[in-house]
């Protein structure tokens, strides 16, 4: 585990690059950053690193927070940055044994784990739809060619994205997509139902984003992690902290200190400062633009696009403590179950804060400490929802509770612990407005130029994570700050009008 420090801790106050925000964007930014020389410090304002990637404990039960399923097969990108940055071998992975299953009243479908067996699946079932199942696997394949296999060559050429592929998908939904290949409306209940990993139905979720995740789940499989993807947050936490850096925990940052058109520190609420000639920023943009920057700085476009964009669903889970035994009963390790296949108006009810009926719910089976063994129950909600999430988030529970009662009766003998969290919860815990899930509603006329950019307005701070392109998810989130790293690359370290000098081995890393 990465020697990490505390709050006050530290007496040393001058670092190259200072990351705000211990989220897995951020350490993926900072551990990038540190290979390439620079002194790196992050701080954190919770006791845990690795935002949604953290795990919590209640008695002998151990939950994931919010991560259970990532494309992480051995020749894919996330595993191929942890050699970059060598950590690879600090993680073992598990493959699941099915993508995800969807299921509704008198349907469920099951998307096995990866390209053979999913062809072979889907041509047994649908046996009538095999061409048009053929040509939109074929054409979902464009997206992993252009959009992510460039990103295996960004240490020779960096090349952040196919401006010209990318624009044809503008304000494209994923239904309509989904629509120009299939007709069968089971087959598009099944590729459409895994829209909660986004948190937008298909019509109006972006093309771009679900075929690519499809895709990476098809080619690389889906994996949790051998004691959780905390592991993830730690391995990324090591590749920082052995190259001098350090990862400080409840050190809550209150202002960004600026001068000269540009950021100098970083003050903490315990009233140290910290500065630094590079800023990334890991945490909502709606706190750094609206709190942390003072307002001579702030910028009026930033600002206007701030209000232009909606944070994306949270939710109330459940967290279940559960006898061994239950995984004969929920079967898959993630299930999407759905009262009825009108995605849309499940959403809508979303967005309207309509819980007349409980929906919808996400299953999450996590089979990390088989002695003890966790199911998750997720129902998408937002923050507005209550006005009171401290009292409201028990009784929302409980009709969870009663839903799973009534769709597996034999499901309840097994519980032994339930803990509920509300985007209140979430919200405290990871400090993303709303506790949003996902950064920004996750929809198809925003996922382009709408979204918070890498670069802000002041030349040395940058933004990494899910509130920019393209969005939540930890190969998502580990991109885009791939690419925040190799922007500030060709920004200061190739050289620019910006002033900032740095030491010379940052000036000579691969």
């Amino acid at each position: 585990m990465p020697k990490r420090a505390e709050g006050g801790a530290s007496s040393d106050s001058r670092y190259d690059a200072i990351v705000v925000g211990s989220g897995i964007g951020g350490l993926t930014c900072g551990a990038f950053l540190a290979r390439a020389g620079l002194k790196v410090l992050v701080l954190e304002t919770h006791a845990k690193i690795g935002g949604y990637a953290h795990s919590f404990k209640r008695r002998s039960f151990t939950f994931e927070s919010a991560i259970h399923s990532v494309p992480m097969a051995g020749h894919g990108i996330v595993r191929h940055m942890l050699r970059l940055l060598g950590v690879d071998d600090t993680i073992e992975t598990i493959e699941l044994p099915e993508m995800y299953r969807v299921a509704a009243p008198g349907t469920e479908l099951i998307m096995p784990s990866r390209d053979q067996e999913i062809i072979e699946s889907l041509t047994r079932n649908f046996p009538s739809e095999t061409a048009d199942i053929d040509a939109l696997l074929n054409d979902m394949r464009r997206f992993h060619e252009i959009i992510e296999k460039p990103v295996f060559d960004f240490e020779q050429r960096f090349v952040p994205e196919d401006v010209e592929f990318a624009s044809k998908y503008h304000n494209r939904s994923y239904e309509n997509y989904l629509d120009g290949f299939l007709r069968d409306p089971r087959l598009k209940f099944l590729f459409g139902g895994q829209w909660p990993y986004g948190g937008t139905s298909p019509e109006s979720a972006p093309t771009l984003f679900f075929a690519l995740m499809y895709m990476l789940h098809f080619l690389e499989g889906s994996h949790s992690l051998k004691g959780g993807f905390a592991m993830l947050a730690e391995a990324l936490a090591a590749a920082i902290t052995r190259r001098g850096g350090t990862v400080k925990t409840r050190s809550k940052v209150v202002e960004l200190i600026t001068g000269n058109g540009r950021v100098r520190a970083a003050r903490c609420a315990s009233g140290e400062e910290y500065t630094a000639d590079l800023f990334v920023s890991n945490i909502s943009p709606y706190i750094v633009h609206r709190e942390l920057l003072p307002e001579r700085d702030r910028s009026k476009l930033f600002l206007r696009r701030l209000s232009n964009l909606n944070p994306s669903v949270s939710s109330v889970s459940v967290y279940l403590g559960m006898k061994p035994g239950f995984e004969e009963i929920i079967p898959g390790n993630i299930t999407f179950w759905f009262d009825h296949m009108d995605f849309s108006r499940i959403y809508r009810g979303i967005l309207h804060n309509d819980k007349s009926e409980i929906d919808h719910l996400v299953l999450l089976r996590s089979g990390h400490f088989a002695d003890h063994p966790t199911l998750t129950l997720m129902n998408f909600t937002r923050k507005d929802c209550s006005g009171n999430w401290k009292e409201d988030k028990q009784a929302l529970a409980d009709r969870l509770l009663a839903k799973m009662a009534r769709l597996y009766p034999e499901l309840p003998q097994y519980v032994e612990l339930t803990v509920a969290g509300s985007p209140a919860t979430f919200e405290r815990y990871t400090a993303n407005t709303d506790g949003a899930l996902y950064g920004f509603e996750n929809t198809k006329n925003m996922y382009g130029e709408a979204k918070i950019p890498v670069r802000t307005h002041l030349p040395n701070l940058y933004q990494a994570g899910h509130w920019g392109k393209p969005g939540g998810g930890v190969h998502n989130v580990m991109v885009n700050s791939y690419i925040t790293y190799h922007m500030i690359r060709q920004d200061h370290l190739l050289g620019n009008a910006s002033g900032v000098s740095y030491p010379r081995a940052a000036r000579n890393a691969g």
